[in-house]
């Protein structure tokens, strides 16, 4: 063989070698390229997953606080209403007068009295107001009778009476009472207004 032919085989060859490791080249970039695509979609979706589900929790709890803060102004909207009624029983119960009043005091004297015995000390400035038609009627009505007699002294409250006998008292008056009936009944209307 010829120095030319040598040379010009030399030349062939290397250019096959150079045209296959260029073919190889390539093939392994379209798949380090194809490998490096399909990477990077996994990550996108990965993310977008991600991003979905923390949007979701975050739309989720920006929805509890958001009920949980509407409960919360429910809640005090239905204690003022709560307070509302009970500031106007108090009031309608402090406005009765004449007969309505002594009849409920009568009432309520009869229910807790012990003894038919006690004292009873009227709220300030109402010791006039219990005269003796009014203890004549509560010792009649009393059961088996009673003898109440009506203190000289008055009590620091304004609405109802204290009863007296030794060193036992019964408070009467409209503060005492109507806790003891709020505390009875509260939780029915707590029932009604809050369970809802």
């Amino acid at each position: 063989m010829s120095i030319e032919n040598i040379l010009s085989k030399i030349d062939e060859d290397s250019r096959a070698a150079v045209a296959a490791e260029l073919e190889r080249a390539g093939e392994e970039a379209a798949a380090l390229s194809a490998r490096f695509v399909r990477r990077a979609e996994e990550l996108k979706a990965g993310l977008s997953s991600r991003a979905e589900k923390k949007a979701a929790e975050e739309k989720r709890r920006l929805l509890v606080s958001e009920q949980l803060e509407q409960r919360k102004a429910d809640l005090v909207r239905r204690r003022e209403i709560l307070s509302e009624l009970y500031d106007e029983a108090k009031k309608r119960i402090a406005a009765l007068s004449g007969e309505e009043y002594f009849s409920l005091i009568r009432a309520l004297v009869i229910s807790r009295a012990i003894s038919g015995a006690e004292e009873i000390v009227p709220a300030a400035g109402q010791a006039t107001l219990l005269s003796s038609d009014f203890l004549t009627k509560l010792n009649r009505e009393y059961p088996g009778g009673g003898t109440f007699t009506v203190s000289a002294e008055e009590g620091p409250f304004e609405w109802g009476v204290l009863l007296r006998e030794g060193r036992r008292k019964v408070d009467l008056s409209l503060g005492t009472v109507f806790d003891q009936v709020m505390e009875r009944i509260e939780p029915e209307v707590a029932a009604i207004l809050f369970m809802q």
